[in-house]
């Protein structure tokens, strides 16, 4: 599954030991059999553990609470102009969510650096999109404007 490659690619371009650390913690965990539509998910009554999936049009409102118990998130990007994944993922880490959480849909390499900082753990690029570029890609953008789902500031709050 590309997703692995691609987690291993990831891993292998970082810098930064803590973040080595757990994208090791991450590749021991097994991929989800089953990813279950996130309405057809609450409709089961929420059972913890599963992985679900969600479109970028979710109610974070039933969304986050309902999250935390969820193994993994699978957040869809239905085409390249929709970025309301990201804030999703973003909000999901800002509530405490620890599991995985993957982009799915129209995935970009340009964009998993992006994915990364806002807390995706792991991406299925879609279809004719070079996987091998990611370790050039993933820390070619030394300088953020931004806080990140890490903890790391911004440069204008350095030093």
């Amino acid at each position: 599954m590309i997703s692995v490659s691609v987690l291993l690619m990831w891993l292998n371009a970082l810098d930064y030991n803590h973040l080595r650390r757990l994208f090791m913690d991450l590749l021991k965990k097994p991929l989800p059999n089953q990813v279950t539509d996130f309405t057809d998910w609450l409709a089961a009554g929420a059972p913890a553990g599963e992985a679900i999936k969600v479109n970028s049009d979710v109610d974070m409102g039933t969304l986050l609470p309902a999250a935390l118990v969820c193994s993994e998130v699978q957040v869809d990007f239905p085409m390249f102009a929709d970025g309301r994944g990201f804030s999703i993922a973003r909000l999901l880490r800002r509530e405490g969510f620890t599991g995985v959480i993957r982009a799915v849909g129209d995935v970009a390499v340009d964009r998993v650096s992006y994915m990364q900082r806002v807390g995706f753990d792991a991406v299925e690029l879609k279809e004719g999109e070079q996987a091998d570029l990611l370790p050039q890609l993933v820390n070619r953008i030394q300088v953020h404007y931004q806080n990140s789902s890490d903890g790391s500031g911004p440069v204008y709050k350095a030093g």
